[in-house]
């Protein structure tokens, strides 16, 4: 019988068990942070304030875009130097995207390669199944242009919905009034369901581009039709999988506040340069190492979700309480 409790001990299984997948999650979690980003702001949202964090994010995409209109202006004056200033600046532009586009690239291909080697393994009948880095690698670029597009697309709906929910915060500066904060109110309610579904298509969408070859289109449509039939189940594994996110953040946290922080604050104190720069690398591991597991934990949850709606109709939690009543 289908349970969220098989589902999250399966995945969790699965990442424990084949610590590889890690090193795909360390990478996918730069594709996946931006698929996040409608649960980072509800979880600002909580800890901040609704008010106070959505200002805070319209400062950031505000410098961001002053950020752009500023570097076009050094581009532009990059051109009345000197040669050999203009060549050693392009050549360091050049390395820059270069590095970008690498890590793009591993970004991308380690999601795809996640979820194909997530499926091999749930549906393997061998329980000592082995994948090699480099063949999920090898199979996650097959698919590397339609997730990225699928990536970018879910980045850019949720960027323009949190763009036009966070307008009336702009007149609300220069006026009292609470016709904007009304406004925004409403706005900010339509917004965490249209961005946290759009985000949701997407992920199933990455799954059916990957898992059934399907194109972005078709991918897109059929996720849709997916979300549509399973939206009650998939907005409850998602505010599990967020309540869970959150609680390990809280637990990880403490955990660097309780073992980490005490020798890094002696080994300043008393001038233990060795023991700072040790506890410090160390903090550093703990915390890439935490953040893969817990990516590709939650693309290993999804993917098994996937999965078991293609196979069967499945009834959401809430859906069986009534039921039963």
């Amino acid at each position: 019988m289908f349970s969220y409790r098989s589902i999250l001990k399966q995945a969790w299984a699965i990442v424990w068990k084949h610590k590889y997948l890690w090193i795909f999650g360390l990478f996918a979690s730069l594709a996946a942070a931006g698929g996040t980003m409608e649960y980072q702001f509800l979880t600002d949202s909580l800890s901040q304030g609704i008010i106070d964090s959505s200002y805070l994010n319209l400062v950031n995409i505000l410098t961001l875009g002053n950020f752009f209109k500023l570097f076009s202006l050094g581009i532009a004056n990059l051109f009345s130097q000197n040669i050999i200033f203009i060549l050693n600046a392009i050549t360091l532009l050049l390395l820059f995207l270069l590095l970008i586009s690498l890590l793009v690239w591993l970004a991308i291909t380690c999601q795809a390669a996640l979820v194909d080697n997530v499926k091999k393994i749930s549906t393997s009948k061998k329980k000592n199944i082995t994948f090699s880095f480099r063949d999920g690698l090898t199979q996650g670029a097959k698919h590397f242009w339609p997730v990225l597009g699928l990536n970018i697309l879910t980045k850019a709906l949720v960027f323009l919905a949190f763009f036009i929910v966070s307008l009336p915060l702009l007149f609300l500066v220069g006026s009292n009034s609470y016709v904007f904060v009304i406004i925004y109110t409403i706005l900010f309610t339509i917004f965490i369901p249209v961005a946290v579904s759009c985000s949701l298509v997407v992920k199933y969408a990455i799954s059916y581009c990957i898992l059934e070859n399907y194109s972005l289109v078709k991918s897109i449509k059929s996720a849709w039709e997916l979300f549509k039939k399973n939206w009650l189940i998939s907005l409850e594994v998602a505010l599990i999988l967020f309540l869970i996110s959150f609680l390990a953040g809280f637990i990880a946290l403490a955990i660097l506040f309780i073992l980490f922080f005490p020798l890094f604050w002696v080994g300043l104190s008393f001038s233990i340069t060795w023991l700072s720069i040790i506890i410090l690398i160390l903090g550093l591991i703990f915390v890439i190492a935490f953040g893969s597991m817990m990516t590709s934990f939650q693309i290993t949850a999804w993917t098994n979700l996937y999965l078991q709606l293609k196979k069967n109709k499945l009834l959401a939690k809430l859906e069986r309480i009534f039921k039963q009543n």
